[in-house]
């Protein structure tokens, strides 16, 4: 089956506070369909060789509050990278302001705030998805303040 992939980053690198979790980006599937997530990357840009690591947590979402769009987060505009020519149809964001609700924590990792860099190509099969209505949301969460970059791929399921 044909299928068509976007990609959502954030527009600027976002602040972390120190011990804060935030929610950094994320995407609201539309009523019609729901989407596979495909990627994920995450960059940091801290330069203390010192620095502890951070958790980076992938969360399903419902969105029962500051969903994207909303006021409280910052509207991204996810750019279509493969697949038959077609309007998204759903709901991007970076850099909530007030945490996004309900947030399901389904992978956590550990990672240096030091430069720390991941590129994580899901494998096939394996990709987690969401039904119409709900989505996905990196967070993150360091000890001292540091900015972070992250993007996500998905497909229209």
């Amino acid at each position: 089956m044909a299928k068509t992939g976007y990609s959502v980053l954030t527009p600027a690198p976002v602040a972390l506070v120190a011990n804060t979790a935030k929610s950094v980006v994320g995407v609201l599937a539309p009523a019609a369909c729901g989407l596979d997530l495909k990627k994920i990357r995450v960059g940091l840009y801290g330069i203390s060789a010192s620095g502890v690591p951070g958790d980076i947590e992938l969360c399903a979402a419902t969105f029962a509050t500051n969903a994207p769009g909303a006021a409280g987060s910052t509207s991204v505009t996810p750019q279509q990278l493969y697949g038959r020519t077609i309007a998204a149809g759903f709901l991007a964001a970076a850099a909530w302001t007030a945490e996004p609700t309900v947030l399901t924590v389904i992978d956590a990792f550990p990672l240096s705030p030091n430069g720390g860099l991941v590129h994580y190509d899901i494998p096939l099969g394996d990709t987690p998805d969401c039904g119409p209505g709900t989505g996905f949301v990196l967070r993150a969460k360091y000890a001292a303040p540091v900015s972070i970059s992250a993007g996500f791929w998905v497909e229209r399921a």
